[in-house]
């Protein structure tokens, strides 16, 4: 197992954990609209990694037959996804999308069998339904059933979907290994600025809100999306990327944890369990076994 990829996979994941607390924050408090949040999000992702090309002096030119599959990232990864998770908090608790985003560690596995070809072990499968086990307990509280609104759970599904293909997709067409990861992060954020402020002007939505929003949206470009964004890449090409996935187990206990500590949200028991299932979830993959045999 690769550690520095595994490290890298893991902060990213905690950072993707703010999102869904600072981004229902920005939407309900800030009466930022969704789209916009987006927008001011890559916008700052963009101007955050050219900084960082100009002084790690890393070439900013891509090649013209590869336009289209950077254009494919900034559509699913950035436009996609973005939208359909800032659209979900306006319908769905935060720790709901939390949980339910991270349905895309299932598809990351489908997607990267069938479009990498790549083979999933029997201890991968059960660190996902361990993870998703956890991810269950701290959502349902025991209840054993989910309670966000139809529509708030279908988008952030489309959500999940479009991230996974994301994932995959830059690993299938190996911008991550030709172009770097800070490269190959900033091409998906530019295209993906470029499509959602398209979308701005198209529906005509004002650009001016609250001061929160504008603050989030840059913390939420700078931290999440371009450093995490950027680790994120190089984390799955350094690892399987139904590995990767699971790592993303992280992100919903991370909004648990902070939920707790900055909004004094009590601890329960089945937090606790849900938690200590999350790391099992992630660390049980990462185990040597040895029986090697693969699921499919």
């Amino acid at each position: 197992m690769d550690l520095i990829g595994l490290v890298a996979g893991i902060i990213s994941s905690i950072t993707w954990g703010t999102v869904f607390i600072f981004g229902k924050i920005a939407v309900e408090k800030g009466n930022c609209h969704p789209i916009l949040l987006s927008f001011i999000r890559f916008l700052s992702a963009s101007i955050f990694l050219a900084f960082s090309m100009f002084f790690t002096r890393e070439k900013f030119k891509i090649e013209k037959r590869e336009i289209f599959d950077f254009f494919i990232l900034g559509a699913t990864g950035i436009l996609g996804m973005n939208v359909f998770i800032f659209y979900s908090v306006k319908f769905a608790p935060s720790s709901s999308t939390s949980i339910l985003m991270n349905t895309n560690a299932f598809l990351i596995g489908i997607f990267g069998h069938f479009m990498l070809k790549e083979k999933v072990a029997v201890k991968e499968i059960l660190g996902i339904l361990v993870g998703f086990l956890g991810c269950y307990f701290i959502i349902s509280q025991g209840s054993f059933s989910l309670h966000p609104s139809f529509l708030g759970n279908l988008l952030t599904f489309l959500a999940a979907i479009c991230w996974a293909f994301y994932t995959v997709w830059g690993k299938k067409k190996k911008l991550i290994k030709k172009y770097g990861p800070i490269s190959s992060t900033f091409w998906a954020s530019v295209f993906g600025t470029i499509l959602l402020g398209l979308t701005l002007l198209f529906f005509k939505i004002p650009f001016y809100r609250e001061k929160i929003g504008l603050i989030i949206g840059i913390y939420l470009g700078i931290i999440p999306a371009g450093i995490g964004f950027t680790l994120w890449f190089f984390a799955i090409q350094r690892l399987k990327t139904i590995t990767a996935g699971i790592l993303q187990f992280l992100a919903p206990l991370t909004t648990v944890v902070i939920a707790v500590l900055w909004f004094n949200e009590t601890l329960s028991s089945y937090t606790i369990i849900g938690g200590i299932l999350i790391l099992t979830g992630v660390i049980f993959p990462l185990l040597k076994f040895p029986d090697r045999k693969q699921f499919f």
